[in-house]
């Protein structure tokens, strides 16, 4: 199994893992915005964007009995490894799409005691290993897993990034954010991610709603939502687009301004 290892020996000191994934097919040099939301009645795809599967902890909690908040949310305690061929058969059923395949699984990030982080560790990387068996060609990463690693245990992030194609930090916005403190998450994300893994691809994820009020169904304002967009144009590749709900048309400025930002970008 991969990167057990570096859990064995501790995370102190953590080799590297050995062996890199598979080539798999890249998107052409451009930049590109990966669809995985689910709004009602919209699809970003006919404004150029490029739809992603994202399997969230909720389902995987499902397979082995855990009790989950809802289908797409956490599980209530630290998600239990599922039988494996159950896992395989959802991560089958999430590789329609040709974008990157998100492991949304929250409860094991790398936080928390040695002891905590370390079995968060060899989960991870069971379910790695079991995706990587299925879906060899697939970009595949873990989301927010940047940002949520403790520094203690970067030599543990390291040998999960090894096995990883992609960083793909959570960049949503806060209600108190400006330009210059969301792109100072930016810069901090991209940090994090040279000390990780130099040279490893880093999507964020983008929202166009307030993170801290969800429930309120406000939208970042058109300016903001813009300058996300083309700071990240600037520095990276590709952003993923989440969110959902009933009321994705009932603010269009920011669907506005990310039509703007695929056909100009501006």
């Amino acid at each position: 199994m991969l990167l057990l290892t570096a859990c064995q020996n501790g995370a102190s000191d953590a080799p590297s893992a050995a062996s890199s994934p598979p080539t798999r097919a890249v998107a052409p040099h451009q930049f590109t915005a990966y669809d995985t939301t689910f709004y009602a009645h919209l699809d970003l795809t006919q404004y150029g964007a490029v739809k992603a599967d994202i399997i969230y902890e909720g389902r995987v909690a499902a397979l082995s009995g855990q009790p989950v908040r809802s289908p797409n949310g956490r599980p209530t305690t630290e998600l239990n490894l599922p039988p494996k061929a159950a896992y395989q058969k959802l991560v089958r059923q999430h590789m329609a799409n040709p974008g990157p395949l998100v492991l949304d699984y929250e409860t094991l990030y790398l936080t928390g005691t040695p002891e905590a982080a370390k079995r968060h560790f060899r989960k991870l990387s069971t379910l790695l290993t079991w995706t990587r068996e299925v879906a060899p060609r697939k970009q595949i990463g873990f989301w927010d897993l940047l940002g949520n690693t403790g520094r203690r245990y970067y030599p543990l992030g390291r040998a999960l990034a090894a096995h990883e194609d992609v960083f793909l930090p959570s960049l949503y916005t806060d209600s108190k954010d400006t330009e210059a403190r969301w792109q100072h998450r930016l810069d901090q994300a991209r940090a994090e991610a040279q000390q990780i893994a130099p040279g490893k691809p880093v999507y964020p994820f983008l929202w166009p709603q307030f993170r801290d009020r969800p429930g309120s169904g406000r939208y970042v304002s058109p300016a903001l939502w813009s300058y996300e967009l083309q700071a990240c144009g600037k520095v990276t590749k590709a952003v993923a687009v989440w969110g959902g709900g009933q009321n994705g048309n009932s603010d269009t400025a920011w669907l506005d301004a990310l039509k703007r930002f695929l056909s100009h970008g501006s």
